[in-house]
């Protein structure tokens, strides 16, 4: 099944849109709105397609060579018309984080998902449980980390029958980190226990090594390669006792180190059937600082990721205009925390323009910072040569794209120019 796009007309509802606006995607992508042309009422948040359309088969062409599947984790854009992009370059499904995502990707006309979370709450067993028995086609998984977490599933299940077994997945966990079992002996246990359920069924075992990316680079690669060979040696384990049902799955779920998933899991794979199961998240938009220099880091030790040729490209930009210089050295520009994110570190300065005839972007130096982000306004340290001025326009980049994304309803996708092709939308 492919992507629903629910229809929808744009207006004083969303924020960038001309002042006048009226009309559905498809007028808005054949309007020629210019950024540089002052069409849009700034700031507002646009992806560059040829960004999107590069990472895009980066990714498809990294798994194909890997051996490796992707269910990229939607919660990065909540974006059908970003799904589609990922389903049509092959991606196995989409990854979800709560029940509410499910929901929504059902509206979609999502048919396989991940939900790389515990399944927990009388309403959300209800809820999957339902869904699998109205719907013969839905292939969906979830995980678990506990034997009470089975205990609420098999209740919910009993309440609320499936008409077949839940897939679930054995979660393992580090100490100090997340969800996910600490003890090998209680996973294979757990294990065990599925296996023998009526309610549930073992489809694989995964865990999200992106927990551990914050670490020094020795310290780090040491603990992921011992979480992965965790996944692989109960894996293995399970296989061998023929505790799976179906074709067993081997997942982990970073946007910074799925090479070394698609390296320790594809050797797995040699010995026993698995299918390996990437779910990064970010790959697709990318970004301008955090992403881009772990995504460098993997060129640097993946020649599987250093033979893709250019890598992953930012695509998204937040542009707004400068309102006021009320200082030598300070510029305050008109967006803030409502309009970009700040996940991982602030917004970074990418280019400026003054408006008019034959306009262009021109670089912007790392001598202009954002300091501070109030709710719409930003302050930016400048040289006291800076040539900003009141009125100019300025694009920024963000620093892992998650929060940047629930700002915004509708992203506008602009050509090279900065000329509005088409538009994304997204449902948090």
């Amino acid at each position: 099944m492919g992507i629903i796009l629910p229809p929808e007309s744009f207006d004083w509802r969303i924020k960038g849109l001309p002042a006048t606006w009226r009309g559905d995607a498809e007028a808005l992508a054949g309007a020629g709105l210019s950024v540089l042309n002052e069409d849009l009422m700034l700031p507002a948040a646009v992806l560059r397609r040829s960004a999107l359309e590069h990472n895009s088969g980066w990714m498809k062409r990294f798994t194909e060579r890997t051996g490796t599947q992707i269910a990229p984790h939607g919660k990065t854009t909540m974006s059908p018309e970003l799904f589609a992009m990922q389903m049509a370059d092959g991606a196995w499904g989409i990854t979800a984080a709560t029940p509410c995502h499910v929901r929504a990707y059902r509206a979609f006309g999502i048919d396989t998902i991940f939900m790389a979370n515990q399944l927990v709450g009388r309403e959300n067993i209800a809820y999957v449980a339902a869904e699998l028995r109205d719907n013969p086609g839905l292939d969906f998984y979830c995980l678990v980390d506990s034997m009470r977490a089975i205990d609420l599933l098999e209740a919910g299940l009993s309440a609320t029958p499936a008409g077949r077994r839940l897939q679930v997945l054995i979660e393992l966990g580090i100490p100090g980190g997340r969800t996910g079992f600490r003890d090998n002996a209680e996973a294979l246990a757990a294990a065990e226990r599925i296996a023998a359920s009526p309610h549930v069924c073992l489809r694989g075992i995964e865990a999200f090594e992106g927990i551990i990316q914050s670490l020094e680079v020795a310290e780090r690669d040491a603990k992921v390669d011992a979480l992965l060979q965790r996944i692989v040696r109960l894996g293995e384990h399970c296989h061998d006792a023929g505790l799976f049902s179906g074709e067993p799955i081997l997942s982990a779920g970073g946007s910074a180190l799925f090479d070394r998933v698609a390296e320790t899991f594809g050797a797995a794979r040699k010995e026993r059937p698995f299918l390996v199961l990437l779910r990064s998240g970010c790959y697709l938009v990318h970004d301008s600082h955090f992403y881009r220099q772990l995504i460098d880091q993997m060129e640097a030790r993946s020649p599987i990721a250093a033979s893709l040729g250019d890598g992953l490209r930012p695509a998204l930009e937040v542009w707004a205009y400068v309102h006021s210089r009320p200082e030598p050295t300070r510029v305050i520009a008109g967006l803030g925390k409502r309009d970009i994110g700040e996940d991982v570190a602030r917004p970074m300065l990418l280019a400026w323009v003054r408006p008019g005839p034959g306009a262009a972007p021109l670089p912007v130096d790392d001598t202009h910072r954002v300091m501070r982000l109030d709710d719409q306004h930003a302050y930016i340290d400048v040289p006291a040569d800076s040539p900003l001025q009141p009125g100019d326009m300025i694009a920024l980049g963000i620093s892992h794209p998650c929060t940047t994304f629930d700002k915004w309803k509708l992203l506008y996708i602009v050509d090279d120019a900065l000329v509005v092709t088409g538009s994304v939308r997204t449902y948090f």
